[in-house]
């Protein structure tokens, strides 16, 4: 798991904080429904871009214990229970 510090450091964060103060200094300036937009859609690219890197972690990780199974399997002196 990322540190506090390298999430709040990240450029995708970056990006979608700054979307967020955009979208507040509309919304402050009276442009209601372009600062709501901008505000939502910084949020939402923020969690679909942390969401896709999720799942490609859980891929990879799902792989690796598919090789390892594999490997596994095909070790021959790997045994479960009792042998006589």
């Amino acid at each position: 798991m990322k540190t506090l510090k390298t999430k709040l450091t990240s450029r995708k964060f970056l990006v979608a904080a700054a979307g967020i103060a955009s979208g507040v200094a509309l919304i402050v300036s009276g442009n209601t429904t372009e600062g709501v937009a901008a505000v939502i859609a910084s949020v939402i690219g923020y969690l679909a871009a942390e969401g896709y890197i999720d799942a490609k972690a859980v891929k990879a990780t799902a792989e690796a214990v598919e090789e390892a199974v594999d490997a596994s399997e095909e070790d021959e002196s790997y045994s479960i229970g009792f042998t006589d």
